[in-house]
Order: C-alpha cells, then structure tokens, then sequence
C-alpha cells in the first residue's frame, strides 16, 4: 500500500455574536481547523487533524510534509513520524510543526487500521475498559449582565443531560469572582458531581496558590494548567502548596517534552492532545512514560468529530491507573461549545448513556466523513 495524495483542507466558519465565548486568553469568534486527507492507492482514505493556526499547519504540510510522504506505505507510520521530525527538528521540536505531523500520524493510523477492518484501539492492543466517564467542557466566560448566573443555569443543564463531570474555565477575572463561581455551581449541581477548574495558564504561582485554596472546599477534582506551560517550577509550587489534583501537558509536545513534565513530578494528572503533541504513535509513548512513573494521564480533546474520535480510541486502549482491581476511571473531555464541525463533520456520533461513552465497533477511527460539511465550509 502507498500514499498517492495528501490534503490539508481549512475549514471555517463564523460564531455570531449569541455563541462567542472565551477562556482566559482570547476570545473564540470562529470555527477555523486544518483536517487532513490522505489517500492510499488501494483506495483506503485516512483522516487527521491538527489543533492550532489553520494556514500554517497547511502550509508546513504541503511544503515539507507532503512530498516526503508520497510512496510511503502507510504501515511504516513510525519510520515516517521519525523522519518528518527530523526534518524540522532544528527549527520546531514544539508547536506547530508537531501539530501539523500530528494530523499526518492520526490519518496514518486511520488507515492502518481500516486496511485491517478494525477498531484503532485493537491495532494498538486492545481497550482496558467497555466504558468512559465523559465530562463537560464549558462554563467559558460570556458577555453577560449576569455571567455567574448563566454559568449556574449552564452547569445544570449539563447535570440534566447525564453529565457526571464538568469543567470550569477561571482566570478571566479577578480571583474573587473565581470563587464566587465556584462556590455557585458546587452549590448549584451538588456533591455528587465532579467539578473540575481551568484557568488556561492564566495565573502566576502565587496567585494559582491563593485560588486553590480558597476552592478547596469545595471538592475540586482538578486544577488545570494554573499556570504558563514554560513554568514547570511554578508547576511544583502549586502542586506543593494546594490539596487539589494539578493537570496539565495540553500544551506540550512529543514524549520528550512530557519527559520533562514527568520526571520532575510537576503535576498528578498529565493531559496530551493527539491533534497537538505528536498523534497516537507519541501518545502510546507517553502514557507509558505516566505508567512507569504512576501518574494519572487522562487525553486532552478540542476540536473537531476527529479530535473526538481520535481521543476516545486512545483513551479506550491506554492503560489503567493505578494497577488494582479498583482503578481510577479515565475521563474523556466533551467540549460543548458551538462547534458544527464537532456534531456534524462524522455522520457517525458517539452516545452517552448512563452518564458514560461506550466502546466503539467500527473500523479506523470510528468516523464517517459528511463532504456536505466540507464543501460548505472549506475555505483553503
């Protein structure tokens, strides 16, 4: 089998003005996502994805990545990941040069395990479980007369719909009116519910300290990426100084910036992206690395019905933490902000029942690509 084409297609489109949210960062006023296409000359498609800037994902891959994988055999996915870094190590051992090979890799896998008429969990060894715990991404911040109210209303309806997880985006103001949000929604969907807080590196050391101690009460059960990625001391410090789980790795890369984050305990739950760090071939890299140290790794998700799709097979065949006959469940993040190309780009769309995700049976990645969806939104 060989590569005969590589597509990189941008898609896009506009949140109006009722849908915009933002995290602690910036504000999200679009849908923009690079998604790829390779085709293989026994007819079998792969798709991928890459997580960041669109246009310079496109254009890495086109004119580095692309002529290097024409003629591959697809099997020899971990030569080609090799080669595709190395051809770029000098200049992007982080960011978006890895995204863009992370797309290739998903896409890879996507037809390896399609050639062979399988769940990409099984070509990787097999699930370790029948069932994942999804939890909700939301709660992002609004323009809002009443922002801590729409917030509660928002948590409940996720608590409504069988959610037994949901995440809290903090440090887009002040870290009174953090707690005062926190306090609401614990208040609001109860005890029984897990409630995690994301302050998207908002924070130095010492104020992240200062809110996880004011939250503590109320049972978080975990403080995601309080601080900047650079600062693993800062890492340390929060984690040394707070009684919540530390999360975080979202935004690093390849085993050997998670290498760094382990080795050095900086935080109790690490968090790799497929669609950024590397795709499946590093995540598998990584998740041994968190076993062999016993550190918790939970994937992070954002984007597309692929991202999705790529993060819940990973998460199915990753192992158990710890070893016993009682380990701690692994939860799959289900961003549910406005995203068309997460609900509609896969005519094939995961079910939660029961408050869980259950494994899926179709080959690849589980996914069936709609080209209305692309031919309406494709941009470049």
């Amino acid at each position: 089998m060989k590569i005969i084409s590589v597509e990189p297609i941008v898609l896009q489109y506009k949140l109006d003005n009722q849908h915009k949210f933002a995290c602690s960062q910036e504000w999200c006023n679009d849908r923009t996502i690079m998604i790829l296409k390779l085709k293989t000359d026994e007819g079998i498609t792969g798709w991928g994805e890459a997580t960041g800037p669109a246009f310079v994902h496109k254009t890495i891959i086109d004119l580095e990545y692309a002529p290097k994988l024409i003629g591959m055999d697809p099997f020899e996915s971990e030569l080609i990941w090799e080669n595709l870094y190395n051809c770029l190590q000098d200049h992007g051992q982080k960011g978006v040069a890895i995204e863009a090979l992370s797309a290739i890799d998903i896409a890879l896998w996507d037809i390896k395990s399609k050639a062979l008429n399988m769940p990409l969990y099984r070509l990787l060894g097999g699930a370790f479980r029948e069932k994942i715990k999804p939890y909700a991404t939301g709660l992002y911040h609004r323009e809002s007369n009443d922002i801590k109210g729409e917030l509660v209303r928002e948590a409940l309806t996720y608590v409504e719909q069988g959610f037994l997880g949901i995440k809290l985006k903090v440090g887009f103001e002040r870290i009174e009116h953090d707690i005062k949000k926190v306090e609401a929604i614990r208040k609001a969907i109860g005890d029984n519910i897990n409630l995690m807080i994301d302050a998207n590196h908002a924070y130095n050391a010492k104020d992240a300290i200062k809110l996880g101690k004011k939250v503590e009460e109320f049972n978080i059960t975990w403080f995601e990426e309080p601080v900047p990625p650079e600062d693993i001391n800062g890492y340390i410090e929060v984690k040394n100084n707070i009684n919540i789980p530390i999360a975080g790795g979202e935004a690093e890369f390849t085993r050997y910036g998670f290498h760094e984050l382990i080795n050095k305990r900086a935080i109790d739950i690490i968090q790799p992206d497929n669609c950024m760090m590397g795709g499946p071939s590093e995540y598998k890299k990584i998740t041994t690395l968190a076993s062999i140290n016993n550190i918790q790794c939970t994937p992070h998700i954002w984007g597309s019905s692929i991202a999705l799709a790529v993060g819940m097979q990973m998460a199915f065949s990753q192992p158990d933490f710890p070893k016993s006959l009682n380990p701690q469940e692994v939860w799959l993040e289900l961003d549910r902000t406005p995203n068309i190309f997460r609900e509609e780009l896969s005519l094939i769309k995961p079910e939660m029942k029961n408050g869980y995700i259950y494994l899926p049976k179709e080959p690849g990645l589980g996914i069936l690509i709609n080209d209305k969806i692309i031919k309406q939104y494709r941009i470049a």
